[in-house]
């Protein structure tokens, strides 16, 4: 559903400008007009963010402050930092909360530049003796095609952390993918074109940082966040991407990646490690839960097949087609991650075994739907055509890499994991029973609907509760599934069970943060799942 774009930059330009020290910017004239935000909490600590916007060039003394009182009568912590144009004037501290507070019952920060001060955020840690905890799931989050108002909804929602598992911003330009409406809703992108330098990347994620949703969510809940494809340009693979022309026109794919992953950096409340491109990272949430965030993305993945390149004169090859999909050597999380996550999992005893990671591990397919078409459009007659052949829906997916699902589970099996992989990407909510080769249940799997992104039912002229049916009459591990609406995923985790609930937002198309329906289910440790 993803499409390529026509506007194109011809080439990288400069990635920053460098600041100049400012003497006298004690004389600047301050604003924090993107909020404040927290992130990767633990025990002991938590990311705090902010980006003050500076009316002069120079390096800014910034001052963060910590109470346990939401008026600041009493200051636990005080420090000054510094920023300048070098990181975008974004501010990121890795404060050890626990030292200076009760920071598991949760703490109140706030920045201040000159004379003035940013909004107040509240955040917290966690504790070893915790029992239960609540989180929020979210993916693929598109500014111009609507407002963040399932980030509003959240706000109100009691939330411990909240993830996002990908597509936090979309690189297209205006006329572009899901564009149709921005101008009506006066969400223009930001640069205008995609997305391929530096400044581009930076600028993108200043303009989704001032959704007043975003804005909300932030400032109220740390985020756990990894990237999906589109914080670098669509169906990225580990050299390449779908979305990055070949011809040199858009430059070096590697210098635009780097860039991308700057900005990432420098805008998001996350806790870098050494390797910029590393991203998987494990958190422990007492003896509850354990969390490993992962990168299907850009890290290990293989370049994707193309079932249409299979096709020829005389048909579709499946032999070649099947030889190379189920090629052992095929990754998509790669080696390093693979062994990373046996040795993470090995060494950790929990409840539960969380996975959050990008694209849909479910195996699935769609069903014939010729039939919805009065004429089917010239660009979707091959797809069409592959659908009737019975192939994997989405190659995107792990259904692309079926020998690296097999070795996840695996590993799982042996350590005798109970897992739940956390899904987006699709922009649809999904609920599965994962099984592996042999039939064996393995996990379940929660898929995530979009934050604003459209849904398969905004592509395809058909009765959505047709299709939805269909869809999981279709495929044996799929329990229940939506395809229409936009909203979060909720997991309330306990020892014994996991209450899910899909809450879909009633519009994205004015600013209006009420849930129009959700949908609950309960996950038992043994898998089954309760309606």
């Amino acid at each position: 559903m993803k499409r390529r774009q026509a506007i194109k930059i011809s080439s990288l330009g400069a990635i920053g400008f460098s600041a100049s020290i400012n003497t006298g910017c004690v004389n600047n004239a301050f604003s924090f007009d993107h909020g404040v935000a927290s992130g990767d909490p633990t025990e002991e600590r938590v990311i705090l963010w902010t980006r003050v916007t500076p009316k002069k060039v120079g390096t800014v003394q910034v001052v963060l402050e910590v109470s346990e009182k939401e008026n600041f009568s009493e200051i636990v912590f005080k420090k000054k930092l510094h920023t300048s144009s070098l990181i975008d004037y974004t501010i990121k501290y890795d404060f050890e909360a626990s030292k200076y507070c009760k920071s598991h019952q949760g703490f109140f920060y706030r920045f201040k530049a000159g004379n003035v001060f940013s909004e107040v955020g509240k955040s917290k840690t966690f504790s070893a003796d915790t029992k239960s905890v609540k989180i929020g799931i979210f993916s693929c989050s598109n500014f111009p095609a609507g407002y963040f108002n399932a980030y509003a909804a959240a706000a109100k929602d009691n939330l411990d952390v909240w993830l996002h598992l990908g597509d936090y911003l979309y690189e297209y330009p205006m006329g572009g993918y899901a564009t149709s409406i921005a101008e009506k809703l006066g969400r223009t992108p930001v640069p205008p074109h995609e997305m391929i330098r530096l400044a581009d990347y930076r600028q993108r994620h200043a303009q989704y940082k001032l959704d007043a949703g975003s804005k909300e969510l932030h400032k109220n809940t740390p985020l756990i966040a990894v990237w999906d494809d589109h914080e670098f340009t669509n169906d990225a693979w580990k050299r390449g991407a779908e979305n990055h022309s070949m011809d040199g026109s858009e430059g070096d794919f590697f210098a635009r990646r780097s860039a991308a992953i700057k900005a990432y950096f420098e805008w998001m409340p996350i806790r870098e490690q050494d390797s910029k491109r590393k991203i998987f990272r494990e958190f422990k949430i007492g003896s509850v839960l354990h969390l490993l965030m992962l990168d299907t993305r850009q890290y290990g993945r293989d370049k994707q097949i193309q079932p249409l390149e299979y096709l020829t004169n005389s048909g579709f090859n499946q032999a070649k087609f099947y030889n190379d999909l189920n090629d052992s050597n095929r990754n998509l999380l790669g080696p390093s991650q693979i062994s990373w996550i046996e040795n993470a999992v090995t060494k950790t005893k929990s409840e539960w075994t969380i996975f959050g990671q990008q694209v849909l591990m479910t195996k699935l397919k769609f069903p014939d739907i010729s039939n919805a078409f009065k004429k089917i459009p010239d660009e979707l007659k091959p797809y069409i055509q592959l659908i009737k052949l019975g192939l994997p829906s989405n190659l995107d997916a792990w259904d692309g890499y079926p020998k690296d699902r097999e070795r996840l589970y695996k590993i799982m099996q042996r350590l005798d994991k109970k897992f739940i992989s956390l899904a987006g990407d699709t922009h649809n909510a999904w609920l599965s029973e994962l099984y592996d080769e042999i039939g064996n249940k393995v996990g379940i799997e929660i898929g995530t609907p979009s934050v604003t992104s459209p849904g398969l039912t905004d592509y395809i002229p058909i009765d959505v509760e047709i299709f939805e049916d269909s869809i999981v009459k279709k495929n044996s591990e799929l329990f229940w599934m939506d395809a229409s609406n936009r909203g979060f995923t909720s997991i309330e985790i306990s020892k014994k069970q996991i209450v899910t609930k899909y809450n879909f937002i009633k519009t994205i198309y004015e600013k209006n943060s009420s849930i129009k329906e959700f949908k609950e289910f309960k996950i038992a440790k043994n898998y089954e799942i309760e309606a």
